[in-house]
């Protein structure tokens, strides 16, 4: 480590690092390609090396995946659930979503939001797992590149890697475009003749995408407050229609639906899909759009403070064991749980017809909801606080996002070297470049809002598609292909339960990927407005990366490329790493 990167070290570093030192004079091994020298054993079948990390400390861990510390760690365990909370949003994701929830009648809200809830968490786990093995922003193409067969693994890690990134852009524009509804929503409450545009939503989406963009470029110590802020303003919000919505609705006159209606009623939309079928197909979106993005804390590893481990403490209480994955756990659990009960409320106070809701010329169907119960004021006032929580959403998803766009640069993975070179480059302990790089790319994918609703509902439908394609893939190798070789990070839930609920959730994400590309009308009724284009743009883009690898970035992407100098490796491993490395070598080019 430089001198202007120790004094970001927290207490026991130092001590662990110290036993490491070595004088290069010394030695007798010369280290150099540090890139092509980083810690790692020869794989149970022998036939690759992979990365392993040794220290519970995780700037220490970081280090020996090779990559020295060069953001600041500001972010304790609350605030990287804030980062996924925020995210998720729950009172404007349900209110983007509500069209969905209740097309197929409030059954498909209450039920599907629960079973949605429980698939996305055993994704959550194995996904905190996974990055609690590797604790840097870019844990989950790192993962791959470790796991897969060694002929193929910089193609599919870079493919991986290029997806996840494009599927969190898209979660970009998925979230601020559904801040600019709601803001539209208040203005047509006011104004019921305005129509709401292609032009005019892209026009705000693009204001907010750059509006955001300049806080995330600001300091870590800002940003962290701000997740601090977004989580205050979900709760209140939340806290807000749980008292306010039943009281106007009991106030007002509106009968509250009974129990039998809230978990059993089953309508649906103008479809000819039989009803089970468009039920099925409905019922997990809703949660699977909201609790979305939770890889968030994953690309902000590199920012979480390390804290030593409660002895005795639970594995899932325990967020000192990984801040990141603690985040993802905890913020997917208190989502999934307080959806559920909003999901109940809101089909208890929306009046005896849910068709009504969702046949309402509001440009979200909770509008409505709110409408029958609160009255235009109240509406209002309710719907600019979702919009101001959309924004602060769309500004954490851009977070992490460039976090993502960074690690993928940072391992020459953008295209061009000079280019992966420029968007690596932190300016005082901040991607600034990153961050321009990943809002520019987040407005180029929201120009596809021109081509209509179809062309609209597919981008939207890529943050869900392609960061599920993205996370199964080391998922499955580590399950199969590499079963032997997982290395147990600080979060892992033992033996039995860490591959069972890790194939429970690769069953969900391919039960979802093929779920959100189905359309919503066949035969007669499918034409080229109502096609749903996910089946297209989501493997499509995969499909691009590999292309795109073949022709042209094999040139410039390996795998993981360390960032120490030779000094700094030789400081860090000492003289026993240095000969565990190069007995590893010699073992692993025997058995070539």
């Amino acid at each position: 480590m430089t001198s202007d990167t120790s004094s970001n070290n927290y207490s026991g570093i130092e001590e662990e690092k110290k036993k490491n030192i070595i004088h290069q004079t010394k030695s007798n091994v010369i280290v150099t390609n540090v890139s092509e020298q980083l810690r790692t054993v020869v794989s149970r079948r022998g036939d690759r090396r992979i990365q392993v990390v040794t220290s519970a400390n995780q700037q220490i861990a970081l280090e020996e995946l090779g990559y020295k510390q060069e953001l600041l760690r500001k972010y304790t365990w609350y605030e990287m659930f804030g980062v996924c909370f925020s995210i998720m949003g729950l009172m404007p994701s349900i209110g983007s979503t509500s069209y969905q929830a209740f097309s197929s009648g409030a059954s498909s809200a209450t039920w599907g939001w629960l079973a949605g809830s429980c698939g996305i968490l055993t994704m959550g786990i194995a996904l905190a797992e996974i990055g609690s093995s590797f604790p840097t922003a870019s844990a989950i193409y790192l993962a791959t590149w470790n796991w897969s067969p060694p002929k193929y693994r910089n193609l599919i890690s870079y493919a991986v890697g290029f997806t996840d990134t494009v599927s969190l852009s898209a979660s970009v524009c998925s979230i601020t475009s559904g801040c600019a509804s709601q803001i539209y929503s208040c203005v047509q409450l006011y104004n019921p003749d305005f129509v709401v545009t292609n032009g005019n939503t892209y026009g705000l989406f693009a204001g907010l995408i750059i509006f955001v963009g300049i806080f995330g470029c600001m300091s870590t110590s800002i940003n962290a407050k701000i997740q601090n802020l977004s989580s205050i303003t979900n709760i209140f919000l939340l806290l807000l229609v749980f008292i306010a919505l039943p009281i106007a609705t009991h106030k007002n006159g509106v009968p509250f639906n009974d129990a039998k209606f809230i978990f059993t009623n089953v309508e649906r939309a103008d479809t000819n899909w039989p009803s089970g079928w468009y039920w099925l197909i409905n019922s997990f979106q809703p949660a699977v759009w909201t609790i979305g993005a939770f890889d968030a804390a994953i690309h902000m590893q590199e920012e979480a403070i390390p804290k030593e481990r409660i002895e005795g403490r639970p594995i899932l209480l325990d967020p000192a064991a990984s801040p990141a994955s603690f985040g993802i756990v905890s913020s997917i659990t208190a989502c999934g749980l307080l959806g559920w009960l909003m999901m109940i409320l809101l089909c208890a106070c929306m009046g005896p017809s849910i068709l009504d809701v969702i046949n309402t010329d509001y440009d979200q169907s909770i509008t409505q909801i709110f409408m029958y119960s609160m009255g235009k004021k109240w509406t209002v006032a309710l719907m600019s606080l979702m919009a101001w929580s959309s924004l602060l959403m769309a500004q954490s998803c851009l977070l992490s996002t460039s976090r993502q766009f960074w690690a993928m640069a940072r391992d020459y993975g953008i295209p061009t070297k000079t280019g992966s070179e420029f968007f690596a480059k932190v300016w005082k302990n901040q991607p600034i470049n990153a961050m321009i790089g990943s809002a520019t790319l987040s407005l180029l994918l929201g120009l596809m809002m021109f081509g209509g609703d179809a062309c609209s509902a597919a981008l939207f439908s890529l943050s869900i598609c392609g960061m599920y394609m993205a996370i199964i893939v080391p998922i499955i190798l580590r399950l199969t292909y590499a079963r032997k070789d997982f290395n147990p990070g600080t979060f892992y839930l033992g033996k039995f339960w860490s591959p069972f609920i890790s194939w429970c959730a690769v069953i969900f994400m391919s039960w979802m990927i093929f779920i959100v590309c189905v359309p919503l009308t066949y035969g007669d009724q499918l034409d080229q407005t109502s096609m749903n284009y996910t089946v297209v743009i989501g493997p499509g883009f995969t499909l691009v990366a590999i292309i795109h690898y073949q022709l042209y970035q094999y040139k410039f992407y390996r795998g993981p490329h360390s960032n120490l100098s030779d000094e700094e490796f030789l400081e860090l491993m000492g003289e026993e790493g240095i000969d565990q490395i190069v007995s590893n070598h010699e073992e692993y080019e025997k058995r070539k």
